[in-house]
């Protein structure tokens, strides 16, 4: 028995070594991989679960998960963060701190109470007060969350278009704009040119193309009456709308990353990437970039609060030469399916 457990431990590590060398392919090479790039962190637990297995039963084959997860080392630095969390540490003096929100147009303050709603709105506001974010950067924003955010009187400087989702809210004179057409109304991309600590820096706003498969992971996570043909008939749509949302947001990020270089400008890009950082996406845009909660943060830092939780899908990053970023913090809130990323960073 324990000989056909070590031939299925070889077969995975085999599947681990393919998955490992496939991180960062872009997906109209091989598509699939943006899925099973969803489950790498379970790859990682299923490697931690072998080694205890086999040190339980044959200690002497606990090498094989070992070299499995030794060998993911990089993947896993994608995954994790070590860095510091407490602004005394790295921020010492007055810090440059912003926001990236998927608001979800503000849904959850609308109530068939006025009273009640203004009571959401109230708390809302509260909650970006109390952080006080310099620059706020917004996706999946709307007539509502706009009248909201602009209606609290914290930012006099702000970019936002009509039937675009993205919008940038600024305590800093804005000095040019632009967006970036990705040719959809609610995935997009803002920019704005800043002067900060005596530099012109350009912030990116941006949403990447949505995945649109909520409806059929609620499907098959909850629905246990489906007939089988039903269900494979959800996995297939799943699939098809997941490679084709893949391959758009790969070209979305090099349409990014090409601004961000023609600009001439040290660059923040925040925003949410509707991908996970072993995708080809974030590996375009994280080139000569730091990664606020890479430098910054603690554990997991996930962002997206929906039906696949435990994915880190919200980012904010900037220049590697001319931002450095001391502080990275998920904030916790019941306001959007995702959880706002708050970081703090100096301009060289």
């Amino acid at each position: 028995m324990l000989r056909f457990f070590l031939s299925l431990n070889i077969v995975w590590f085999i599947v681990c070594i393919g998955i490992y060398l496939m991180v960062g392919l872009e997906p109209s090479i091989f598509w699939m991989f943006s899925i099973v790039s969803l489950f790498i962190p379970v790859v990682f637990l299923i490697n931690i679960i072998l080694i205890l297995f086999w040190l339980l039963f044959n200690w002497k084959n606990a090498w094989l998960p070992l070299v499995t997860i030794v060998l993911g080392w990089n993947p896993l630095l994608l995954m994790f963060s070590f860095g510091e969390t407490s602004d005394a540490n790295k921020c010492r003096k007055d810090p440059i701190s912003i926001m990236s929100y998927n608001v979800y147009g503000l849904k959850q303050l609308k109530d068939t109470s006025a009273a009640m709603m203004q009571m959401k709105k109230n708390k809302f506001i509260s909650f970006i007060r109390q952080h006080d974010p310099d620059i706020l950067c917004v996706q999946e924003d709307n007539f509502f969350a706009d009248e909201i955010i602009n209606n609290a009187g914290i930012y006099p400087h702000f970019h936002y278009l009509i039937q675009h989702g993205a919008a940038i809210y600024s305590k800093f004179p804005i000095l040019d704009k632009g967006r970036i057409d990705f040719g959809k109304r609610t995935n997009s991309c803002l920019w704005v040119d800043v002067l900060m600590q005596g530099k012109t820096v350009r912030v990116y706003s941006l949403h990447l193309q949505s995945n649109q498969i909520t409806k059929e992971v609620t499907a098959i996570t909850t629905d246990q009456s489906e007939e089988n043909d039903k269900t494979v008939g959800t996995i297939r749509r799943m699939l098809r709308k997941y490679k084709n949302s893949a391959i758009i947001r790969s070209k979305q990020a090099l349409l990014v990353k090409q601004n961000a270089i023609d600009c001439g400008k040290p660059c923040i890009i925040a925003g949410d990437f509707n991908d996970t950082p072993f995708s080809h996406c974030y590996k375009v845009l994280a080139q000569d970039r730091n990664d606020s909660f890479l430098e910054c943060g603690s554990g997991l830092g996930t962002t997206y609060a929906g039906a696949l939780p435990g994915l880190r899908i919200d980012y904010v990053m900037g220049d590697l030469k001319e931002i450095i970023f001391c502080s990275h913090r998920v904030l916790h809130t019941p306001y959007s399916d995702h959880h706002p990323v708050f970081a703090k960073f100096y301009v060289k």
